[in-house]
């Protein structure tokens, strides 16, 4: 059974346990359940378990993060009567192989405002990505490669 299974599992237990299942009582089986999974002394369990779950959160708090920038600078945008947008369409190589990974980073693209995933190579190793506002293409490709593709790649392999 994976770390995850058994985390919830330890979750419906406590809500059980406590007589009443709700969002608060498995919100807090569920914390409780991974802190003691931590401390198992198997060597897969935890670490991989608690690695992933971190690269995950990290990577859901950073493309909130960027959400939130993108949907200000936009809002500017369009409230001030001068445009500062510059648009372009950049070609970038991606490290992201499987179908699974090449998805998520496209849906991660076309989720951003002023950002919009056109399309996938035939040849499955670059996107085309429309951007409102264009920096140089070098600045471009290495900002989407550390702010999302990496933590993208962490949280899934």
């Amino acid at each position: 059974m994976t770390a995850l299974l058994w985390n919830l599992m330890l979750a419906l237990l406590w809500a059980a346990m406590l007589g009443e299942v709700n969002a608060a009582n498995l919100l807090t089986g569920f914390v409780i359940g991974f802190l003691l999974l931590g401390l198992i002394d198997v060597k897969p369990l935890p670490t991989r378990y608690a690695t992933q779950a971190w690269n995950v959160a990290r990577l859901v708090a950073r493309v909130g993060w960027d959400v939130l920038v993108a949907n200000v600078r936009v809002a500017y945008e369009i409230a001030t009567p001068r445009l500062i947008s510059c648009p372009a369409i950049y070609r970038y190589e991606m490290e992201a192989r499987t179908d699974a990974e090449i998805t998520l980073l496209m849906l991660i693209v076309t989720f951003s405002p002023g950002t919009l995933g056109l399309e996938v190579s035939e040849d499955r190793k670059a996107l085309y990505i429309h951007v409102m506002f264009a920096t140089t293409r070098e600045a471009f490709r290495r900002e989407l490669r550390e702010r999302v593709e990496k933590p993208l790649l962490r949280a899934l392999r």
